[in-house]
């Protein structure tokens, strides 16, 4: 019999006044609605663990919440999954999750400990083009998901925002034109 508990737990692992307990004794930290051992490593695996539990298999993680597991950005008021428009997933209503159908090509998509993610390139692209969420500037953002992913211009985002039928390109390409301009300058030293 196998009495490891995982990297993430939850009220269904040990009751939630343990859990709680365990937390205010400083063995575990709080991570989204669950709690991690005090020895885990707070990354993008434990993340997307976290996030996985808030949703069925089908969902794929998007935009902040995404930008969230890579570890760029605080943990989102509401996490931004989507699904595969022919998936037909049904997500019960949620303060907490915004669910939106989309049609996703498999390589815009990873897998991080069993949740698949949109990759940085496809997450810049949501985010350049991303109207609901206008108070926060996110060109220092896609700037950094462009570092993350290993891309020194926004060339690759820009080509791909040029696609047909995707709304709100002229936003996305100047988004991205003030990404570049951060990406230009020289990198701090450490």
């Amino acid at each position: 019999m196998n009495t490891r508990l995982g990297p993430v737990l939850s009220s269904l692992d040990l009751p939630l006044a343990e859990l709680c307990s365990a937390r205010l004794d400083g063995e575990l930290f709080a991570l989204d609605e669950f709690w991690c051992p005090i020895d885990e490593f707070d990354g993008p695996a434990s993340r997307a663990v976290a996030a996985g539990f808030l949703v069925p298999a089908r969902c794929i993680a998007e935009r902040r919440s995404a930008a969230w597991i890579y570890g760029l950005v605080p943990e989102p008021l509401r996490h931004q999954f989507c699904v595969d428009a022919g998936a037909r997933a049904h997500i019960p209503p949620s303060p907490r999750l915004q669910v939106r159908e989309v049609r996703r090509a498999t390589f815009e998509t990873r897998v991080i400990s069993g949740l698949r993610v949109t990759t940085q390139l496809r997450t810049v692209i949501d985010l350049a083009r991303d109207v609901e969420d206008d108070e926060v500037d996110p060109v220092p953002l896609l700037a950094a998901l462009l570092r993350h992913g290993g891309f020194a211009d926004t060339g690759p985002a820009a080509r791909l925002c040029l696609r047909p039928g995707l709304p709100y390109k002229k936003r996305a390409l100047r988004r991205l034109a003030e990404a570049q301009a951060l990406l230009d300058l020289p990198a701090s030293p450490a």
